[in-house]
C-alpha cells in the first residue's frame, strides 16, 4: 500500500501542501479562474465542502474547503471511489449505534428503538461483532 501511495504522489507531481501554496499565491481572480478549469465533479465537491464548513461556522470555509478538496483529489485522484448513498450511510451509522448500545440483554429494546425485527438486530450485532473482531485482530501479513 505504501508503494501505491508513493506512486500516486509521484504521478501527481507534488504534495498537497505544494498545491495549496500554489493557489494561495495567486490573486483571487486568478485562483477563481484556476478553479473554473477543475473537472466539474471536483468543483461540485469543493462547493459542497465549503457549504458544509460554512454551516458549521468554520473560519475561512473557502480556504479550508479548498484544502480538503485538493487533499481528496491528491489521494483519490484517478481512482474509482464508491460513496454510499444517503440510505446506506444512514443504515451503516444505525448499525454502529446498535452495536454501541448493545449490552447483551437489550436486543428487544433495540429492535423497538430502531424499528427493526429482533432477528435483524441479531444480524446487525453479529456483523458488527465480526467487524470489531477483524479490527482488533492483528494483521499477520
Amino acid at each position: 500500500m505504501a508503494n501505491h501511495t508513493e506512486q500516486q504522489t509521484e504521478l501527481f507531481g507534488s504534495s498537497v501542501e505544494e498545491l495549496q501554496n500554489c493557489l494561495t499565491k495567486l490573486s483571487p481572480d486568478d485562483a477563481a479562474a484556476v478553479r473554473k478549469r477543475w473537472p466539474s465533479n471536483l468543483q461540485s465537491l469543493a462547493l459542497l465542502i465549503e457549504a458544509e464548513l460554512t454551516k458549521a461556522k468554520v473560519n475561512d470555509p473557502h480556504i479550508v474547503g479548498e484544502a480538503i478538496t485538493l487533499a481528496i483529489g491528491h489521494y483519490f485522484g484517478g481512482r474509482d471511489v464508491y460513496i454510499p448513498t444517503d440510505q446506506r450511510l444512514k443504515a451503516a451509522l444505525r448499525d454502529i449505534q446498535i452495536w454501541q448500545e448493545f449490552n447483551g440483554y437489550n436486543m428487544e429494546n433495540l429492535a423497538i428503538k430502531f424499528g427493526l425485527t429482533q432477528r435483524r438486530v441479531a444480524e446487525v450485532i453479529q456483523q458488527q461483532r465480526s467487524v470489531e473482531f477483524q479490527r482488533r485482530q492483528r494483521n499477520l501479513f
